[in-house]
């Protein structure tokens, strides 16, 4: 799933949002019986921000798309794909992406969910990327937004100190003079490169048992707790090591590029520890590496589009830098895009 530059697809806008409460470690000392200390010392997480009881997903999706369109300076009446990851829908049925559609006035967007668990980012932004580069759209909207906080038994040691709920947005279009026509100026801000993995004999080390077909919800299903995250956190974390690792080298050297040519690498927030060991055996250098997971925690698809407008908006990333972003999740999936900025 390789797009190399040139006339393509470019990064018009980004935008998050996240909730005002503040879940502090202090806060989940209470529920798991770990010390605020020792959640720091698992996870490098200080606190992580949950959604007031009358959100949803599609509400958080919602201000993060508004975000994005107001830096882009597109109107959501001229958006024609919408594409929302997430692991935690307001309902199975419909999709969250009509609610947003609903809620920002995209008329005429056509709307739809992907469920790639902490990869969706990458997987949405590579699915909206294809109806651009096909003609089937000219501008898009590529979401990532999660609710997590519904979905963990807070005394859960693997799971309620990790994640945070939170959205980030990204506006793509055609590149001027390429797909859409018009006077043949460059924007910057190119996908170069995607690749997009998954490895379903392993969906057991991340996953939600009931809800779906296979558990229907039931009372005894609810009083199992069978509704709340389970996660192998040890199989995880040496797998996401590995795999970042190896994904990285690959993709890079796939374009052309040194690591030393990249400028900045946006990782999954999933845990501080994976990020360094990652960055320990690639070589990054540890200033080139943005993190949103300290204050934010783990926002599981949203976490890449988070921590990439941060870094736009604080200065970070500029005119020009090469930026790669990689993921490792539930499914399992993964995935790295390299974008010229």
């Amino acid at each position: 799933m390789e797009k190399m530059e040139g006339h393509g697809v470019y990064i018009a806008g980004t935008g998050s949002y996240l909730p005002d409460e503040r879940i502090t470690n202090e806060i989940l000392a209470g529920t798991t019986g770990l010390t605020p200390e020792e959640i720091v010392k698992m996870t490098g997480i200080r606190e992580r921000r949950r959604a007031r009881p009358e959100e949803a997903t599609s509400d958080l999706a919602s201000h993060a798309a508004v975000s994005a369109l107001h830096t882009a300076g597109v109107d959501a009446r001229d958006i024609d794909l919408i594409v929302l990851a997430t692991t935690s829908p307001d309902m199975h049925s419909p999709a969250t992406a009509c609610f947003v559609q609903r809620n920002i006035g995209a008329k005429k967007a056509a709307a739809f969910d992907i469920n790639a668990s902490c990869s969706g980012f990458l997987y949405a932004l590579n699915v909206a990327e294809m109806f651009i580069r096909g003609g089937q759209a000219d501008t898009a909207l590529v979401i990532a937004a999660e609710v997590k906080s519904r979905f963990v038994n807070p005394g859960d040691r693997e799971t309620a100190i990790l994640f945070g709920d939170g959205a980030g947005a990204v506006v793509l279009q055609g590149e001027r003079g390429g797909l859409n026509g018009g006077d043949g100026e460059s924007s910057g801000r190119n996908i170069i490169s995607t690749r997009l993995y998954a490895d379903g004999n392993n969906w057991n080390w991340i996953h939600l048992p009931a809800g779906g077909s296979r558990i229907p919800a039931s009372p005894a299903t609810i009083a199992a707790d069978l509704h709340t995250m389970r996660m192998d956190g040890s199989k995880v974390y040496k797998a996401a090591i590995k795999t970042l690792s190896r994904m990285i080298v690959d993709i890079v050297k796939e374009c052309g590029l040194r690591i030393d040519d990249i400028d900045h690498f946006i990782f999954h927030q999933a845990n501080l520890r994976i990020i360094e060991q990652v960055i320990r055996r690639t070589g990054i250098p540890k200033e080139k590496v943005p993190l949103s997971l300290p204050s934010y925690g783990n926002t599981s698809s949203a976490s890449i589009p988070i921590t990439l407008d941060q870094a736009v908006r604080n200065g970070s990333i500029k005119e020009g830098d090469i930026v790669a972003l990689a993921s490792f999740g539930g499914g399992l999936t993964w995935g790295a895009s390299i974008v010229r900025w």
